[in-house]
């Protein structure tokens, strides 16, 4: 799975350039039809604009457009925001509202490139890692221990109370020789553990 880094929410940010208004609005996705259903969400919102231009990138996935603007003066311009950020799985829409005033195609670049910057530049970062779901099936006398160890390398996600006991936690997946290290010491070689799900999530270690 390839590890990427996203936004952690919506944002947004506005400029005036030569009496146009410019608002850029960024939001994590998961696919390109969600990246496009965002872009569908600003245009119904911003329908009397002159502009609604967009880009999106997701994965290997990647699309722009001007939206009636010179070519290669909005979309593209935009998409290179996103990729000089390091972001991914992410979709960009600036809307403009034009003042009057022609900027000309360097003029319209920047302020493309300069409104998307400024709404990123504000968006907390979200790193999406490769992550295993697991789950150890113990006695109930080695579960104190096992969270104790568990705690700084692994988020627990649910515990079940049953004739034994089952912890389902999550870790990074290159943890999990570390993880069946902690799982053998702290149960004696007892404990069952079995890979439920791998999966590309947020990982932060508990405190």
């Amino acid at each position: 799975m390839k590890e990427y880094t996203t936004i952690a929410a919506p944002v947004t940010a506005e400029t005036v350039i030569e009496k146009s208004r410019f608002i850029a609005a960024a939001a994590p996705v998961d696919t390109p039809e969600q990246a496009m259903a965002f872009v569908e969400s600003r245009r119904k919102q911003f329908y009397d604009a002159t502009h609604n231009c967009y880009a999106f990138a997701v994965g290997d996935k990647a699309k722009f457009s001007d939206d009636g603007e010179p070519q290669g003066t909005a979309g593209l311009p935009i998409f290179e925001c996103i990729r000089q950020s390091g972001l991914d799985h992410i979709c960009v829409v600036v809307t403009r509202y034009f003042g009057g005033v022609k900027l000309g195609a360097g003029g319209l670049v920047r302020a493309y490139s300069g409104c998307t910057a400024d709404c990123l530049r504000t968006a907390d970062r979200l790193s999406m890692t490769d992550c295993i779901v697991a789950e150890v099936v113990a006695d109930y006398s080695f579960l104190k221990p096992l969270r104790k160890a568990l705690l700084p390398v692994a988020t627990e996600q649910n515990v079940f109370y049953e004739e034994k006991v089952r912890l389902l936690f999550l870790f990074p997946a290159v943890s999990y020789n570390t993880i069946s290290d902690i799982v053998l010491q702290n149960t004696l070689g007892k404990g069952i553990l079995t890979q439920k799900e791998r999966l590309l999530a947020h990982f932060e270690k508990q405190r």
